[in-house]
């Protein structure tokens, strides 16, 4: 069956390896998720990889307040985040991907809190009821494939702490 365009697919033309960048920009610059390349000659094995295709992801990141933590099962945690919009601390979801080591023994030691930091109520679910609150002092980078419809991100991955910004500075867009 041929693969047909539509306004979330689109099918390329033969570039030369000196104009992938340039694509990639172009994606970017539309603000779609990225684009898969693959060598002139190379052909596709259902659920295998190879070295002849490459997917490069427009990733986005931002800077978030950490307002608490999830333990989780398999030894994973999720941090939970907030933003600030004005002077109101606003809850902004928890990202799992890359939370461990002296990062995560960082968020551990902060002083707890009884209640959840934020401004407005937080939604049920998503194991925010399991939280572990902590003093909303410290602020971590997440990145990030894209914000979905509702404000969520889509595959955040925790990329670290940041000594060099203040909570405050946290802003919503």
């Amino acid at each position: 069956k041929a693969v047909t365009e539509s306004e979330r697919l689109a099918v390329s033309r033969v570039f030369e390896s000196g104009q992938a960048l340039a694509l990639f920009s172009l994606a970017q610059q539309q603000g779609l998720e990225g684009i898969v390349a693959k060598h002139k000659d190379s052909l596709y094995f259902q659920g295998k990889r190879t070295k002849t295709w490459l997917k490069m992801k427009n990733l986005m990141d931002d800077d978030y307040v950490v307002c608490g933590w999830i333990p989780k099962d398999n030894h994973m945690t999720s941090i939970v985040l907030g933003q600030y919009d004005g002077r109101k601390l606003l809850y902004k979801g928890h990202v799992t991907l890359g939370v461990g080591g002296a990062a995560f023994a960082k968020i551990k030691a902060q002083p707890r809190v009884d209640h959840p930091p934020f401004d407005e109520p937080i939604p049920p679910g998503h194991g925010n009821e399991d939280a572990i609150w902590v003093a909303p002092t410290l602020v971590c980078t997440v990145e990030y494939m894209h914000k979905t419809k509702t404000g969520g991100m889509r595959q955040p991955v925790f990329k670290g702490l940041r000594e060099d910004k203040r909570p405050e500075e946290c802003m919503t867009k």
